[in-house]
């Protein structure tokens, strides 16, 4: 009994010690045993770094507010650009090309081709926009004017037996003439069968159609679509034309008169070359002074303006200075078309108007005149407007054409001084 006792006794001295040991060393450990819910959120080293992110993101959005409310916000600079109607195929593509240029460059202009309003010159006093596309230069006006473009007229027709473009068509001027005022009216006629002996000729009566803008022999050159008429009495050596009065269809301007002749079975008429090319027209060959018969083209109109560019008394030094009443703009001589040149050829040019106004003088009118000054050099330069011009199957006019590019600087220098002065 003793050990039993003894055992006993030593039982209950451990169980003393451990309630004992419990006693002293559980407020010690109470801590690392609480539930996770009753302890602060840790915070690990990403979710540190996104909440300094988000504080610094608070600081820049506060500043950038701040900012907002201080900086004046500088609105596009917008031109607004009208050209003759013959001109469309390519002007709309410039307009639409430099504004994505200036999109892609951060630039901050927008130019509104202004398609449907008419160039109208009357008593002097211009209803045009500062900036215009015209094809043949109002002298009624003070203007600069940059040529940009060549400019030809296609003798387009439309023979339903014959195929599409070219189809071998030959006209030179006599006959040309004698078809649009009326005294040759059978497409089988002996004097237009003696020009295409090879070609089975329809007896069918020759529809004329012209544009209204030309009716009763107008001598406008400032009208919508005049310029082609003015190139096509050059080429005819005629002062004016009488339409016939049977026998002819008038359009109200170049893109129904291409409409109808595309549309209208032995019809004949005139657009520009840009048209006829967009339109998949069919076009003559026109007979030049040396008797050659030479289709429009990149290489005939090219050569007719590399040939025939005439400057009218003009000193090209670059110490010139440049006012268009002392110092016409650039033409085309006719009388310097040379073989295999196309001989219904021109210009086309930038016509800015002169800044007299003292609003010009302002910073607004300053910006607008600075970014038209960049865009007609833009469609002056090889890479840009002048790249375009091959898209509708003109050729660039400046390339190796230093006489030309001196005359155009010097018009710029004009320009430019103007606007810091």
């Amino acid at each position: 009994m003793s050990k039993k006792k003894t055992t006993l006794i030593s039982l209950l001295v451990i169980v003393s010690l451990a309630i004992i040991i419990i006693a002293v060393v559980t407020p010690a450990l109470t801590p690392f045993f609480q539930p996770r819910s009753d302890l602060p959120p840790e915070i690990d080293e990403a979710d540190e770094a996104q909440i300094a992110t988000n504080n610094d993101s608070s600081s820049n959005q506060t500043a950038a507010t701040t900012n907002n409310t201080t900086t004046t916000t500088i609105m596009p600079t917008t031109i607004d650009i009208v050209s003759t109607t013959s001109a469309f195929p390519f002007v709309q593509r410039w307009a639409a090309q430099y504004e994505n240029q200036q999109s892609a460059s951060s630039g901050n202009v927008n130019v509104d081709y202004l398609a449907d309003r008419e160039i109208i010159v009357a008593d002097g006093v211009s209803g045009r926009s500062e900036l215009a596309i015209v094809g043949v230069p109002d002298e009624t006006i003070n203007t600069l004017d940059v040529p940009v473009s060549a400019q030809a007229v296609a003798i387009v027709y439309n023979i339903p037996s014959f195929p599409d473009i070219p189809s071998g068509l030959r006209l030179n001027s006599t006959i040309l003439f004698l078809i649009l005022n009326g005294n040759i009216t059978w497409w089988d006629d002996a004097a237009i069968k003696d020009l295409n002996p090879t070609l089975n000729l329809p007896h069918e009566r020759i529809v004329v159609v012209h544009s209204s803008d030309d009716y009763n022999n107008s001598n406008n050159n400032n009208g919508n679509s005049s310029s082609s008429l003015v190139l096509l009495k050059q080429y005819l050596g005629l002062q004016s034309l009488n339409w016939p009065k049977n026998d002819s269809i008038v359009a109200s301007g170049p893109a129904e008169l291409a409409e109808m002749v595309r549309k209208i079975p032995y019809s004949v008429g005139y657009v520009d070359f840009s048209y006829a090319v967009q339109t998949r027209m069919t076009y003559a060959a026109i007979g030049d002074a040396d008797g050659d018969y030479i289709l429009p083209s990149v290489q005939s109109i090219g050569r007719a303006v590399d040939v025939a560019l005439q400057f009218h008394n003009s000193s090209t030094g670059r110490s010139s200075s440049l006012q268009q009443q002392e110092y016409p703009p650039p033409t085309i001589n006719m009388s310097r078309i040379v073989s295999g040149t196309y001989p219904i050829v021109g210009l086309y040019y930038a016509s800015l108007l002169a800044n007299d106004d003292d609003r010009d003088k302002e910073e607004e009118g300053r910006r607008r005149n600075a970014a038209m000054l960049d865009f007609v050099e833009w469609i002056i330069s090889e890479s840009g407007g002048q790249q375009t011009l091959l898209e509708v199957q003109y050729p660039p006019i400046y390339p190796g054409n230093q006489q030309l590019a001196t005359y155009v600087e010097i018009v710029i220098d004009t320009i430019q001084n103007s606007l810091t002065n």
